[in-house]
């Protein structure tokens, strides 16, 4: 599908296609075109897999199987996993439930629906307009993002206060691990 650059950043571009739909796309400075077409691609709703395509036809749901592991596996994804002691008993850390709809911080705050590396670095972002363009645009639309996920959610000023100065450390370690877990199913 045709696109066109909306607007160039440090490390990213936005791009709207041509059914309106626009994608924040991280691209190496150095990318030649050919590199952002096809970084670009991967946002491109022509590229989308059929949903049916992406289902695994040799389980069915309800199926009861045995973990195993193949020799020399590179396990999920080829990602590397490290086992962290924790001084704390597991059993003594409370069992919390974590779906991915239902998702809370570590202080009790909801997971915002934007990814939190892309606020981040948006934020930076920002910042970088404010003070060299005078250019408050990313600002404003970060600022949405924000007031839309505290006034969504609910969230009082107490609430956040008191999210920041949750310390329970063991409780954020096994959180994390649950979460973890949670995403490999």
């Amino acid at each position: 599908m045709k696109y066109k650059i909306k607007e160039i950043m440090p490390s990213q571009i936005l791009v709207e296609f041509e059914d309106e739909s626009k994608a924040m796309v991280y691209i190496n400075p150095e990318a030649s075109p050919e590199d952002i077409d096809d970084a670009v691609s991967y946002y491109d709703p022509d590229f989308f897999p059929e949903p049916e395509t992406l289902i695994n036809k040799n389980i069915s749901v309800d199926e009861e199987r045995v973990s195993t592991r193949k020799e020399n596996s590179p396990g999920p994804a080829h990602t590397v996993t490290e086992t962290v002691p924790c001084d704390t008993d597991p059993e003594e850390v409370p069992d919390v439930e974590l779906t991915p709809l239902v998702t809370e911080l570590y202080g009790g705050l909801p997971l915002p629906t934007f990814h939190k590396d892309q606020i981040i670095i948006s934020y930076v972002m920002a910042d970088y307009y404010i003070k060299h363009h005078n250019d408050y645009t990313l600002k404003k639309v970060l600022d949405e993002k924000i007031e839309e996920y505290i006034t969504t959610n609910n969230i009082t000023m107490e609430k956040a206060v008191e999210s920041l100065l949750y310390s329970n450390d063991d409780l954020i370690v096994h959180l994390a691990e649950k979460e973890l877990e949670n995403e490999q199913q």
